[in-house]
């Protein structure tokens, strides 16, 4: 049985890619079933910074450390009164609430298909 929604042709996709992999033959996944290139880049850096936030030695770990490891690791990220005022700080921090949303259950909108891929949460 198929919800019968906005995403009726997705679901229906789905359900015969699954059945042609039953067959052993499930072909390539149509661009509905993947993540735009950069949405992958965005998913990874998130995970990156929910591995060292939440990973073996994490309970340390500041933005500035998320910043200098992670998301800026060729630039050399200013301290102090320049670091508090940066956009680059700003971003940081934007990162680390959206990757920690994603961890708090917004991973549910990737399961939404295309509506659900426009803005992660």
């Amino acid at each position: 049985m198929i919800l019968r929604d906005s995403l009726v042709g997705l679901r229906r996709e789905a359900a015969a890619r699954f059945d042609r992999w039953l067959g052993d033959a499930p072909g390539p996944p149509s661009a509905g079933f993947l993540p735009t290139a950069y949405q992958a880049r965005r998913l990874g850096t998130m995970l990156a910074i929910l591995d060292l936030l939440h990973g073996p030695g994490g309970a340390g770990v500041t933005s500035h450390d998320v910043a200098r490891l992670i998301i800026y690791p060729r630039l050399s990220v200013g301290r102090g009164a320049e670091w508090k005022s940066s956009s680059e700080r700003r971003r940081t921090q934007r990162l680390i609430e959206e990757a920690r949303g994603l961890m708090q259950g917004g991973y549910r909108a990737l399961l939404a298909g295309p509506a659900g891929r426009q803005k992660l949460p």
